[in-house]
């Protein structure tokens, strides 16, 4: 028995910060946890987010970025939820007469993290219509993208989660399980093969990061800064292929992200095969307290990574876009 080929994952996650083109990106929520938050990515990826989520004392963060730009008063999030244990009574008592949506879930068998995401699954089809109504009545906007290209399916909601690696490690450790098993929950419940399932992507202080599915993926990083092409560097990849490719050539106002990414895996041993890094391997082994992929540069403006479990893509965004330190 021939078992079918697995659909090429498609993931393109600097598209949410490319407002200069000449296009809308698709569908997508924020989520804004209790953790430091990069507010240069909050100000940029709040123009076109069709709903704020505060996982309960992520509020407090939201908050206190709001008032360091004086406009705590008209930037409001639209949803604050969670057992509402971490928001400050005082930031509470604001955003309620503001009227946002305020939803306690004591469900204790789950985060505030998780209760954010399930919340957005449950209500994303109203998100979406809703947004979609709008755009078409607007003629100064494009229209959002709704359908996937390839297979013209609906497409579901992206979600886009701020902060969680910052501060306490265990906390970070937590938030990469919970990214991970809603990747998994998402893309084993979710219609069709799941190729066509929102994706999730953890915007942190200086890196995004996501968890690659089984089988081919294909990552699309326009506008990387990419200015070295030697080859003598040293990599934690011992059988990996070297490449010199054409140095970018994007001005360094328009860098999206840098060129250092890390795949690690996350559940146990991976093989993977890459193409368009600096280093690419070939049904290369790599697991904790083995061999890993970390440090490897960009070395093309769409990257592939063939991997036969769950592992984890994270990429460093350009300088510009990082959480200014206080």
């Amino acid at each position: 028995m021939t078992l079918p080929e697995k659909r090429t994952m498609e993931w393109d996650p600097t598209q949410f910060f490319r407002e200069d083109e000449d296009m809308t990106p698709p569908p997508f929520a924020l989520v804004v946890l209790n953790q430091p938050i990069n507010e240069i990515a909050l100000s940029v990826l709040r123009e076109h987010a069709l709903t704020t989520v505060c996982a309960d004392g992520g509020a407090n963060r939201f908050f206190e970025s709001a008032k360091s730009r004086g406009v705590e008063g008209t930037d409001i999030p639209d949803t604050i939820i969670g057992d509402l244990d971490s928001i400050r009574p005082e930031i509470r008592a604001h955003y309620a007469s503001l009227g946002v949506n305020i939803v306690q879930d004591d469900d204790q068998y789950s985060t505030d993290f998780t209760k954010s995401l399930r919340y957005l699954r449950e209500h994303e089809e109203r998100f979406i219509s809703s947004y979609a109504d709008r755009i078409s009545k607007s003629p100064a906007h494009h229209p959002i993208i709704t359908r996937d290209p390839v297979s013209g399916e609906r497409r579901r909601l992206e979600i886009l989660i701020l902060g969680g690696l910052g501060g306490r490690v265990d906390q970070a450790f937590s938030q990469i399980h919970h990214l991970y098993m809603m990747n998994q929950q998402q893309n084993t419940s979710g219609p069709g093969s799941g190729a066509n399932t929102g994706h999730l992507y953890l915007i942190s202080e200086e890196s995004i990061t996501f968890i690659l599915q089984p089988g081919p993926n294909t990552i699309h990083v326009p506008r990387t800064n990419r200015p070295h092409t030697s080859t003598t560097s040293e990599t934690d990849n011992p059988n990996a292929k070297t490449h010199r490719l054409p140095e970018s050539t994007v001005d360094e106002e328009d860098h999206l992200l840098e060129e250092n990414v890390g795949i690690i895996p996350l559940s146990g041993p991976a093989r993977i095969t890459t193409s368009g890094f600096q280093w690419d391997v070939e049904d290369w082994a790599t697991k904790i307290g083995g061999q890993i992929s970390t440090s490897n540069h960009i070395r093309a403006e769409v990257v592939h990574v063939n991997t036969n479990v769950p592992v984890l893509f994270t990429v460093e965004l350009a300088r510009r876009l990082k959480r200014v330190s206080r």
